[in-house]
């Protein structure tokens, strides 16, 4: 395939990565080297607040929410001052990457599991 320019390359391999870990979610997260953070381009900070992120009635992460002006929706999920989590929810299914979760699961700072918006998903214990 002949691409028009190199984020159009980039933007087939995220669409693949990301179908391929959407077809394996129904078993658990995927796991991969590293998922890219969504790119906050066109992006104003929404809300901000605290959430429950691991179902122990404690609001110990921070949820940054950002949005476009098409609607869509990109969220941080911070605890202890350890950024861990993206998701990224759009109105258009029709280009782009759209609606997923991803997880840094170790601390890292790579993004190595990938979740759909409906799967459940923990706070790392790293981040304890």
């Amino acid at each position: 395939m002949i691409y028009r320019s190199i984020r159009q390359y980039l933007l087939c391999k995220t669409l693949a990565v990301l179908t391929f870990a959407g077809l394996l979610s129904a078993a658990g997260p995927a796991v991969a080297a590293q998922f890219t953070p969504p790119d906050l381009e066109g992006f104003k900070l929404h809300d901000e607040r605290d959430a429950d992120g691991d179902g122990d009635g404690k609001n110990e992460t921070r949820l940054g929410q950002y949005l476009n002006s098409n609607g869509d929706s990109i969220v941080s999920f911070t605890s202890n001052g350890r950024l861990w989590a993206w998701s990224l929810d759009t109105r258009d299914d029709e280009s782009g990457p759209r609606n997923y979760v991803i997880r840094d699961s170790n601390c890292d700072g790579i993004f190595d599991e990938v979740y759909g918006l409906d799967d459940e998903f923990h706070v790392p214990d790293c981040t304890q």
